[in-house]
């Protein structure tokens, strides 16, 4: 054992209670502090936006995490799109209780449609220009929960989903 004398022992005891005190800070300082609050937009075309896309040969694609666009009370997503073959656009429209009449599938739009998290909610569907953000670059015969990440990449102004190859 080293043999100190009271002034180095005075030194060393010092030293070892500022290291309690900092690590006690480093523990316990980050809990007090108010996180980041997520805001949810509701709106990919708008989140999209707000976005700046990566830049370099490298990046093929970025990926959008659906459950910090939408809020809790969806539960999963799919799309509904001018391209989808007409029998899938039925199946869409029967399966999540829709009217023909609410969706504009002329071409110009394309449509998030947002499951409920609650059983027995309303599916909403959020409207999207398809010249700004293009969901409809694949047709989707499934849903998914709404933290799949959805790949999205920028070509020629428009955010794309899919993967720039």
């Amino acid at each position: 054992m080293l043999k100190l004398n009271n002034a180095n022992r005075r030194w060393i005891g010092l030293a070892l209670a500022l290291w309690v005190i900092v690590l006690i800070a480093i523990i316990f300082i980050p809990m007090t502090r108010g996180g980041a609050q997520v805001s949810h937009t509701n709106s990919l075309a708008q989140s999209l936006q707000a976005t700046e896309a990566a830049n370099g040969d490298s990046v093929v694609a970025e990926l959008v995490n659906p459950a910090l666009v939408y809020d809790d009370s969806f539960a999963g997503y799919t799309t509904m799109c001018p391209t989808d073959p007409a029998e899938l656009t039925l199946a869409k429209l029967q399966a999540f209780d829709l009217d023909a009449a609410e969706v504009d599938l002329s071409g110009k739009y394309g449509y998030m449609v947002l499951l409920p998290a609650e059983r027995g909610g309303d599916v909403t569907l959020d409207k999207i220009n398809l010249d700004t953000v293009n969901i409809c670059t694949v047709a989707q015969s499934e849903s998914f929960p709404l933290n799949t990440p959805i790949p999205f990449y920028v070509n020629e102004g428009t955010w794309k989903m899919g993967i720039n190859s």
